[in-house]
């Protein structure tokens, strides 16, 4: 079966024995990836749109899983049941997600890992996940259709990260990460130029913010 590099890499986060409740599930490729590439693992496919969750039931019975993937017409946390010990966010807003899991927050101290891919705001997500008692497991960027995510697994613990950490993640070698960086500097960048003496405070702010990039990336080169 042929999914995207982002649900891709958010699925190879899952382990093994891991009850999963994918929140959002659209048509269910996550959940069949994960069902039949890792070991012993369940999953609740929700949607509130029955529109995909028809397409995630014809993909379910497609691959014979519907004794692994139960689906469920549902919003935010609602369709949580005794035993899930994973939550999959993806493809949503990072405001959507928190008031998601603020919404069910009594759920949440049921569950071990949160495994999340936004589409905006890598701060406030993080921010919040802290404030929830949640940490940075392990983070990754993926470029999928020319686009950069940022697919995070959180588990139980303080989060300590500086405002461009909770960002950008924690420094790493890997080639996107550095690609990605790159990336942001030039946008940065471009907005640096274009801003004048009434937005003196803003190009401070963006000011500091290229500086950081140049300082690790500096950093990333004389580790090599």
């Amino acid at each position: 079966m042929k999914i995207s590099k982002r649900l891709r890499a958010i699925g190879d986060l899952i382990e093994d024995n891991s009850f999963i409740l994918d929140v959002g599930c659209d048509h269910a490729l996550l959940d069949i990836y994960v069902v039949t590439n890792k070991k012993n693992v369940k999953a609740i496919a929700s949607d509130i749109n029955e529109g995909p969750l028809k397409g995630a039931r014809d993909n379910i019975r497609k691959y014979d899983l519907e004794d692994k993937i139960v689906l469920s017409n549902s919003d935010g946390l609602g369709s949580y049941q005794e035993g899930v010990d994973v939550i999959i966010l993806s493809g949503l807003g990072s405001t959507t997600i928190i008031n998601i899991l603020i919404g069910g927050k009594d759920i949440l101290d049921n569950i071990d890992e949160i495994i999340i891919s936004s589409n905006n705001d890598y701060d406030y997500l993080r921010k919040n996940l802290g404030i929830l008692g949640f940490t940075v497991d392990k983070e990754l960027i993926v470029k999928d259709r020319n686009k950069y995510y940022q697919v995070i697994k959180f588990k139980k613990g303080i989060l300590n990260y500086n405002k461009y950490e909770l960002k950008y993640g924690k420094i790493s070698s890997d080639s996107t990460y550095i690609e990605y960086l790159n990336f942001n500097r030039k946008k940065l960048l471009e907005i640096y130029k274009l801003l004048g003496f009434k937005h003196f405070f803003s190009k401070i702010k963006i000011g500091e913010e290229i500086r950081y990039i140049d300082r690790t990336l500096q950093k990333l080169k004389n580790m090599v």
